[in-house]
């Protein structure tokens, strides 16, 4: 007859207890855009009120009615950053384990980094060249700025669901 005898040994520091505490807490995400209901004060001779949204959503689709066309820099910025984000996350899961960061912490700074990113795409990015009539309306060619609203205008929310 054979016998076996085994005994483990657990030298916990606490780590167990705070992964457990951080993952129970875990969830959440960061949007990042034109949110909310911001109005964009314009005076480009639309007949309505338009919030910051309503204009955003304008230039992502392009308003072939209008005359406006497709200027997405939503998509290519989240394209052209995926990897940083991405990164970024990753690097943050040793410290959200040990818990000298917080999910808060890891969102709020992927929303900046977003919020910073797009402004920046808003004005390095090749965009359809602007009609010659609102070129003279607003003494510029560069599609998306005028008076610095719609750039000003991107925000991030930070959701702890």
């Amino acid at each position: 007859m054979v016998h076996v005898n085994s005994s483990v040994e657990i030298n916990d520091d606490g780590s167990l207890d705070r992964f457990i505490e951080n993952a129970k807490k875990m969830g959440g995400h960061v949007e990042v855009g034109w949110l909310g209901s911001q109005s964009h004060l314009g005076h480009g001779g639309g007949k309505r009120s338009i919030t910051m949204a309503d204009l955003a959503a304008i230039h992502y689709h392009g308003a072939p009615s209008r005359n406006i066309p497709k200027r997405d820099v939503v998509t290519p910025t989240l394209e052209q950053n995926q990897e940083k984000y991405l990164g970024f996350m990753e690097r943050s899961i040793p410290a959200l384990i040990e818990g000298s960061m917080d999910l808060r912490t890891m969102w709020e700074y992927l929303g900046m980094q977003g919020q910073a990113d797009l402004q920046k795409q808003m004005i390095t990015a090749r965009l359809a060249p602007l009609h010659p009539r609102t070129i003279k309306r607003k003494g510029s060619s560069r599609p998306l700025i005028d008076t610095g609203q719609l750039r000003q205008g991107v925000i991030y929310i930070v959701s702890e669901d």
